[in-house]
């Protein structure tokens, strides 16, 4: 079974705490592991990950705010899950947050993986690559026609005479052709081949190993990928021919390159499969919006504004708030912060970030908007809106909870009820 511990998680060597039991926030890992993650650290991309501290003499790491899968080189998994969650609806809250990542596999997951929370984020990260993988073999491998050159006993195709010249002087009886062969030794079908011969030396399902060994079967004919740079290079220019292949594609890449967004796993890790929980938050609440709010538009990621009207002729420091809402000659700027914040928490201003505040202050000054809202997630500490913050007369501020453990419209819907008051 993996290693499990939620964001902004504690992990210790096993060692220095030979009698602590872990826990969601404190994890206590053996050696190799422990090692492993560590010297990831060290690496260029790894700071934005994890933190590497010493407290008391003792080595420590802290997770930040990526959720998702590590893995490293002894095999150890390492499952990162939201913190604003009930710990044991982790993964099929990830689960159904991820499913409005924009261009991404999990876009195409089905809602009855949304119920998941028994096995590991690794057999479900298989299950999903074999169920994009299924429907692309069942409709059969896409072949193309591929130029080949031969020297051989009949005439095929173009007879190469340069060629035919030069190799067959004192052999009449064969011939240098150039034909075109119809093949399935493809970029998308080799990378497809490679993943699944990946993924088959790390299932542990009985379900997942048998339908790895039917789907290579299938592809029996086409081999893995020799050069994956290059057939990764080739696939992102392939034409309306794969279109289909896109959701077995992109899980391909994310597995053999064993990254997900950007995020390497370098040389200590086998697999970094991982999401900024800030990007996944803030697309699953637009997504949210855009579906359902039918009395308004709704724009994500609106751009037309910029702090600076003119600096040197020319307009600086463009906003880019997350949703704007228009309705009734009424605009409204909502925007998202995956942070906890404690409605408790008076004297510390609940723990809301001051640039917050003043970000969404110029917001509403270029936009032209008399209602602001900040979306934080619902935890145990925030359940109900704050009380209303007045700028000025003319324009105030809704802060927010959005419940990401109810299904996405009862949670757009709550957060609609609480602006209109």
């Amino acid at each position: 079974m993996p290693f499990v511990i939620t964001e902004y998680g504690l992990i210790r060597r096993s060692r220095d705490f030979p009698e602590a039991v872990s826990s969601l926030t404190e994890l206590y890992l053996p050696d190799a592991p422990f090692e492993a993650l560590r010297d990831f650290v060290t690496e260029t991309e790894a700071d934005a990950i994890l933190t590497f501290f010493l407290q008391k003499g003792r080595e420590c790491i802290r997770v930040k705010n990526y959720v998702g899968l590590l893995e490293t080189r002894d095999g150890s998994q390492l499952e990162i899950l939201p913190k604003a969650v009930d710990a044991r609806q982790g993964r099929k809250t990830l689960l159904r947050m991820l499913r409005y990542w924009r261009n991404s596999p999990f876009r195409s997951v089905e809602s009855a993986w949304q119920g998941s929370n028994e096995l590991p984020l690794w057999e479900i990260f298989i299950t999903l690559f074999l169920d994009a993988v299924t429907p692309v073999v069942t409709r059969g491998l896409q072949k193309s026609y591929v130029a080949q050159t031969a020297n051989q006993r009949f005439l095929k195709g173009k007879l190469e005479l340069a060629a035919q010249i030069r190799q067959n002087g004192f052999h009449a009886e064969r011939l240098v052709t150039t034909f075109d062969e119809q093949t399935a030794d493809l970029p998308p079908n080799r990378l497809l081949k490679s993943a699944l011969e990946f993924v088959q030396k790390r299932a542990r399902t009985i379900p997942n190993q048998s339908r790895i060994r039917q789907l290579l079967f299938a592809m029996d004919d086409v081999p893995t990928s020799k050069r994956l740079s290059d057939d990764l290079r080739a696939v992102a220019t392939q034409n309306r021919l794969f279109a289909h292949y896109q959701p077995a594609l992109q899980w391909a890449e994310a597995l053999l390159s064993g990254r997900a967004f950007g995020l390497t796993a370098g040389r200590h890790l086998t697999l970094a499969l991982l999401f900024p929980m800030e990007r996944v938050f803030e697309e699953y609440v637009g997504t949210g919006f855009k579906r359902y709010v039918p009395d308004g538009d709704v724009t994500l990621q609106e751009s037309s504004q910029h702090l600076i009207e003119n600096h040197g002729g020319g307009r600086k420091f463009r906003l880019r708030p997350d949703i704007l809402l228009r309705r009734n000659g009424i605009t409204t700027v909502l925007d998202t912060k995956w942070k906890r914040i404690d409605a408790t928490n008076t004297a510390g201003n609940y723990g809301i970030d001051q640039a917050d505040l003043y970000q969404l202050y110029a917001y509403g000054k270029k936009y032209g908007a008399t209602e602001l809202v900040l979306i934080y997630p619902a935890t145990e500490q925030f359940q109900e809106p704050l009380e209303l913050f007045g700028y000025d007369e003319t324009m105030h501020l809704r802060v927010v909870p959005f419940d990401i453990n109810q299904p996405l419209e009862e949670a757009v819907v709550r957060v609609m009820r609480n602006e209109k008051g």
